[in-house]
């Protein structure tokens, strides 16, 4: 209920036409046209690595370069809304900047969950960097979706390769127990990846899987290492995978195209430039930290196991099938999905190769 309030009066304020009060201070004159307040929402947990590594950074890296000219207002763990809410939050003006996931917002951005396919990056900066290229200047998807949603990519995110992390009561450790299991994912590419292993997809936002897991709601879900540790799985957990590629989840921080419009010219230079700079560094921390993640949790009395050979053949022969299916199943909805397909696997390859 708080936060429903919060979001109702926050929207009567953009609507009613207080823009002053909710982000740029502009219109008002030379002096005041360059202060610039702005907010950034998420739905994750204040102490989550993407916040570390990403969103702290970025504003570090601005208020040194900016000082007093400008500041920012951060609201995390869905404190102006849930993760679904972020697109409607940041195209309305509420959020300035919002973290944007298109696997919240499939039925708007159904192309950008391309990222999400398992098995064709084996690394967050692979990953990253392959979407930061799609969702930026002019790229394939900021071209079909981004632009068309009144949005433009700051910055981006794919953590590294997701496992699946289970309860010490789902039993789970071998590729076949994996049937008929409950595992919570992402909308879109992740329910067709679960259903090649003979489980259910649930859908649920991440701040929800810890209760799900603990009352045997879900038996698992899919994750980073650095997710499962920031959501508390570790607690719970009694088994993961280890070097799986279950797909990762391409997430932006992005703000409408008024709101950049807006800013002065040597601020968007600014954050264009400092946006690239914290997707790079993001994805270097993501990938040194997974390794250390692994052994920590199972130091902690999960087993971390990796799939056997056969395992992992059958589970790639799978995945190929579902990256197919998904395109497919686009392109039958007149939608671009081979194309976006090519345009990712490709980036995905131009990354790899440095």
């Amino acid at each position: 209920m708080r936060n429903q309030r919060a979001f109702k009066s926050l929207y009567a304020a953009a609507t009613a036409g207080f823009a002053a009060t909710v982000v740029i201070s502009i219109g008002a004159g030379p002096a005041l046209a360059q202060e610039v307040t702005i907010k950034i929402a998420d739905s994750l947990p204040a102490e989550h690595l993407i916040t570390k590594y990403t969103t702290n950074v970025f504003m570090e890296k601005l208020k040194a370069e900016f000082g007093d000219r400008i500041k920012f207002e951060h609201y995390p763990a869905q404190q102006l809304g849930k993760a679904s809410d972020m697109l409607t939050l940041t195209q309305a003006g509420i959020a300035d900047i919002g973290y944007i996931g298109p696997s919240y917002v499939s039925e708007k951005m159904p192309l950008s969950n391309v990222a999400d396919l398992p098995g064709i990056a084996s690394s967050s900066c692979e990953a990253t960097l392959a979407f930061y290229d799609l969702v930026t200047n002019g790229g394939m998807l900021d071209e079909a979706e981004f632009k068309p949603n009144g949005i433009r990519v700051i910055y981006n995110v794919a953590q590294a390769p997701y496992q699946a992390v289970f309860s010490k009561r789902a039993g789970v450790a071998k590729l076949a127990d994996f049937a008929g299991k409950k595992i919570r994912a992402n909308a879109g590419a992740m329910e067709l990846t679960l259903q090649s292993t003979a489980s259910t997809a649930v859908r649920m936002a991440p701040p929800e899987i810890f209760d799900a897991m603990s009352k045997g709601t879900v038996d698992g879900a899919l994750l980073p290492f650095a997710s499962m540790f920031s959501y508390g799985l570790d607690q719970i957990a009694g088994s993961s995978t280890q070097g799986a590629n279950f797909g990762t989840v391409g997430v932006t921080f992005s703000m409408s195209q008024a709101k950049w419009d807006a800013l002065p010219k040597d601020m968007q230079e600014a954050f264009a430039r400092v946006g690239r700079e914290v997707t790079e560094s993001g994805c270097h921390a993501f990938d040194v930290g997974e390794a250390e993640l692994a052994r920590k949790l199972a130091e902690e009395g999960a087993t971390v196991f990796k799939l056997s050979p056969e395992d992992t053949e059958a589970l790639n022969t799978k995945m190929e099938g579902v990256t197919t299916d998904w395109a497919k199943l686009l392109d039958g909805r007149g939608q671009k999905g081979s194309e976006a397909l090519s345009a990712y696997r490709e980036a995905v390859k131009a990354h790899a190769a440095h």
